[in-house]
């Protein structure tokens, strides 16, 4: 994918150019037979400290996590490939402290049955 400056402001919604990009990504992936993806989970792959505070963080994660479910959910009536993996990336540089919230948000927004091993590198 190819993002310009626009992706840095808070105010992106599920509108916006680019997640509409990621439902195509996960589309192309399902219909061709791709089980398993890692995408940015903020978007970008480098941390900056002047825009990207803990709430910028927080809230651009519940966006693609909240927006992904919904597309993962609609995958099922597009056929081919079902998901397997899932993986999210996050920028190096991101805090410990940062990257627990994050990880926590997982399971309120996924509701997952069974046990989910997030791990720190």
């Amino acid at each position: 994918m190819i993002v310009d400056d626009t992706l840095r402001s808070g105010d992106i919604n599920s509108r916006h150019p680019v997640i509409l990009g990621l439902r195509n990504v996960l589309k192309v992936a399902c219909l061709g037979d791709i089980t398993t993806l890692t995408i940015p989970l903020l978007l970008t792959l480098t941390m900056s400290e002047q825009e990207m505070t803990m709430s910028w963080c927080q809230k651009r994660a519940e966006l693609v996590y909240k927006c992904i479910k919904g597309f993962m959910m609609e995958m099922t009536s597009w056929g081919g490939a079902e998901m397997k993996n899932m993986q999210f990336l996050v920028p190096k540089g991101i805090s410990e402290e940062l990257f627990q919230h994050l990880a926590a948000m997982l399971p309120n927004i996924f509701r997952v049955s069974n046990p989910l091993v997030v791990k720190s590198s």
